[in-house]
């Protein structure tokens, strides 16, 4: 009984506080509207008003007290009730689970009551859309940590519903304020909780629904200007879920999960993303953001980090399929969708996500053996369909492919040994493939005519094919001198040098044959690794005997490739100038 009494009495006071504050506010607004009915004449400053401060003369109108504390004494009211509701679930004389039902439809009360009054009034309309979040977020944490009434996934729910029902109302108006207070108030409710609760995949879907519920409000033409604080947000939970839930063992106070259900949360970032962009790039040929380019290498990221994390490589094939699924896609939008002069942002972006998805795609789909007959394969199609367009990004894609091809093939490591160690024998089909594609590259390419800025886009080509074909010149050579193991250091750097040098005179005498600028810069090249080398090998394994050979050959090589060059008339310039 005695507890009964004290309940009692706590709600007869809060009843009787409640009523104070009703009637001053109805003072207040009865005083506002004969205020308003004498503005009619003159207007009515605070400065001409008796017992006022003189530091205030003049600049406070009355509207500022008559219109603004009426509004903030409704919301400490609305407050209020939550406490009045609170306070009853606290004293244990009702049960909590419906107390909190009324608590959330009352918050819900007063996101309804902003959007009615947004016409009227702004600041009422703001003032109590924040008060509905200030009600509903410290309600749902109280629910789910202290008194434990709501589970995690509840909790997720309300706050789900809570969102979607702000866009909703202000749907008709196209309301910018309402939708951002709600969605900011479940982020920041989500990530309180998942802090506390540590029950990461209710709550991350939570955010990831909300990033969802804002990309479709988009997409249907309510541009909100809120898209990248609940992208952020899912981001980071993805993130958060997939690096804690993926370590060995577990940290405690986790709750262990599937990986398919951990693969799902990293793809759902990008099926939510990438079919925003897709529906607002793509169908409805919009100019894309800032934000959707970067969002959208944020997800793409994140989905090759969540299925490599989660599943060890055994998803791999599956999302590399899709990846290059979506890279023809991108090509399509490239080459056929944003022709137009109108759309260049959008034709460069998903050219170079093209570009990406493919890489992407080829390494996780394609075994270590397939890969370099792909890429070579790829960057052939770029150089002819470049020959065909005279799309720029193409012959990026071109040097693009043909740099993966060569970094994953034995050719790198192939040619470094036959100019600065154990020169190899026969090289491996790889390397062949490689160098195949890089000649076929250049020919399609190189032969397009041109403005001179382009011209670098077939250095890489060239590159490849010229220290190729010196890196077996050496390797024939020195076969043909009595083999590997029979010359002597001294002997080898000579070889080395006379090749270097010769491809050098090579490039040089191509340059002026067929007008080709780049072959000029790739001569030069050659030289500064020719020098490169002649400070490394010659001088240090050198004998006098050979330093006179290598410097002979290097000093007429820099004599004469200059010579070459001025019988054009044009000195070569770097590929940047």
């Amino acid at each position: 009984m005695p507890q009964a009494v004290d309940v009692a009495s706590a709600l007869e006071r809060i009843a009787e506080q409640l009523r104070d504050l009703e009637h001053r506010v109805a003072i207040l607004e009865a005083h506002s509207s004969s205020a308003a009915e004498s503005a009619d004449d003159s207007p009515v400053y605070l400065s001409e008003q008796p017992g006022v401060s003189g530091a205030l003369r003049g600049y406070l109108p009355l509207e500022l007290t008559t219109g603004v504390v009426p509004v903030l004494g409704k919301a400490v009211l609305a407050i209020a009730g939550a406490y009045l509701l609170r306070a009853l679930s606290e004293s244990g004389s009702l049960p909590k689970l419906p107390i909190l039902f009324v608590a959330i439809l009352y918050a819900c009360f007063w996101m309804i009551w902003a959007v009615r009054t947004h016409k009227a009034s702004r600041f009422s309309s703001v003032t109590y859309a924040i008060t509905s979040a200030l009600i509903l977020s410290p309600l749902l944490w109280e629910s789910t940590v202290r008194f434990q009434v709501l589970s995690p996934a509840l909790a997720s729910a309300v706050m789900v519903a809570f969102v979607v029902l702000a866009i909703a109302l202000a749907w008709k108006s196209d309301l910018q304020v309402i939708p951002w207070i709600a969605t900011l108030a479940a982020i920041l409710t989500s990530v309180a909780l998942i802090i506390e609760t540590r029950d990461l995949v209710p709550l991350t879907a939570a955010l990831l629904i909300v990033a969802l519920a804002t990309e479709v409000a988009a997409c249907l033409g309510h541009r909100l200007s809120l898209r990248a604080f609940p992208a952020l947000a899912a981001d980071f939970a993805v993130w958060l879920a997939i690096f804690i839930l993926t370590s060995e063992p577990v940290p405690e106070g986790y709750r262990a999960v599937g990986p398919s259900t951990l693969g799902t949360l990293a793809l759902a970032v990008l099926a939510i993303y990438g079919g925003s962009i897709g529906v607002r790039s793509f169908v409805q040929r919009q100019r894309i953001t800032l934000f959707e380019i970067a969002q959208g290498v944020l997800a793409f990221g994140l989905a090759v980090f969540g299925i490599t994390q989660v599943n060890h490589g055994s998803a791999a094939p599956a999302v590399g399929a899709f990846f290059l699924l979506l890279a023809g896609v991108c090509y399509w939008g490239a080459l056929s969708r944003f022709l137009d002069e109108a759309y260049t942002r959008n034709r460069r972006v998903s050219a170079t996500w093209a570009a990406a998805l493919l890489l992407a795609g080829s390494f996780l789909l394609l075994a270590a053996d397939f890969r370099v007959p792909f890429l070579s394969a790829a960057a052939v199609a770029a150089a002819f369909i470049y020959s065909r367009t005279r799309k720029y990004s193409l012959g990026l894609h071109t040097s693009f492919y043909l740099a993966a091809a060569a970094a994953v093939s034995p050719l790198p490591i192939y040619a470094g040994n036959a100019f600065a160690g154990a020169v190899p024998g026969a090289p491996a089909l790889a390397v062949w493939i490689v160098v195949a594609a890089a000649a076929l590259c250049y020919l399609i390419g190189a032969g397009v005519p041109e403005v001179r800025k382009r011209r670098w886009l077939w250095v890489l080509p060239a590159l490849l094919v010229a220290f190729a074909a010196a890196a077996l010149a050496v390797v024939a050579v020195v076969s043909l001198a009595g083999g590997r193991s029979e010359l002597k250091a001294s002997h080898l750097s000579v070889i080395r040098t006379v090749v270097a040098c010769a491809l050098a005179l090579a490039l040089g005498l191509l340059r002026v044959g067929w007008n080709r600028i780049e072959l000029g810069w790739v001569a030069y090249i050659a030289v500064a690794l020719g020098t490169l080398k002649l400070v490394v090998e010659d001088l240090r394994y050198g004998n006098a005997a050979s330093l006179v050979v290598s410097l002979l050959f290097y000093g007429s090589v820099l004599i004469l490739l200059p010579r070459l060059m001025r019988r054009t008339g044009k000195e070569p310039v770097s590929p940047g100038s």
